[in-house]
């Protein structure tokens, strides 16, 4: 049996530092799905920067992860996220070791290093960033992008907390369909009070936003947010003009 040089082991480790990169990417994808969700529903925030500016338990301030990460996140670009990450990682692999002489004549292990990309940090600084917990985070993420389970259930996650898109087929936006004929005098709670509808039957096109829209257009406090979010997944809407 031949022996295993020096040699054999660095293309051995070589492969493995390979596979570690490439299962980083799933990963990575999933997260971007989570970014681009959040994106969609930013009403101007400049997101990039209070994602830079996110505490995370036990990583200090010097370690977060900058706000290049998430642009790179928003714009699905796996690749430049995974360079990005392997730029300001902590995280090293030692690919060999051998031992030479130092300056004072004496012999050192010397080992080479190449960094991997800390995805852990991301998720945790990612989940701390969306007020979602850790866990729920690292598990989708686990799933894989062709999963089924788990565009639905970052959509319903990002709808918790930030509300639904506009055009969206989720509770927020059946609200919002469904609020539609109340504005042209169709409303239900009018017409279970004997109350004649508020408008009539001909009024002029009306408009429809998401709560997100709204509460961006209002400027809504995350607080004021969380509550729109609620009225309009379990009540039917409609505002009229006063007179």
């Amino acid at each position: 049996m031949a022996s295993v040089t020096k040699d054999d082991l660095r293309r051995e480790r070589l492969r493995e530092y390979d596979a570690a990169l490439t299962a980083a990417r799933s990963p990575l994808a999933i997260l971007a799905l989570f970014a681009r969700g959040r994106e969609a529903r930013a009403g101007g925030q400049l997101l990039e920067e209070a994602f830079a500016a996110t505490e995370v338990a036990g990583v200090d301030a010097a370690d977060r992860l900058p706000a290049a990460v998430w642009v790179a996140l928003r714009q699905g670009d796996v690749d430049a996220c995974l360079e990005l990450l392997l730029r300001v990682s902590r995280v090293e692999f030692v690919l060999a070791a051998h031992e030479e002489l130092d300056a004072s004549y004496r012999l050192t292990k010397v080992e080479e290093r190449r960094a991997l990309p800390d995805v852990e940090l991301l998720i945790g600084q990612l989940a701390a960033f969306l007020h979602i917990p850790r866990d729920v985070v690292a598990i989708i993420a686990g799933w894989g992008a062709d999963d089924d389970r788990t565009a639905a259930e970052i959509e319903t996650l990002l709808e918790q907390r930030f509300g639904s898109l506009a055009g969206s087929t989720g509770p927020s936006a059946a609200a919002s369909t469904r609020a539609a004929p109340l504005a042209a005098g169709s409303s239900r709670a009018d017409s279970a009070s004997g109350r004649p509808a508020t408008r009539p039957a001909t009024a002029g096109p009306g408009l429809r936003m998401s709560s997100a829209e709204f509460s961006a257009l209002l400027n809504l406090a995350p607080e004021q947010r969380a509550v729109l979010g609620t009225l309009v997944r379990q009540t039917e809407i409609t505002i009229d003009a006063d007179g």
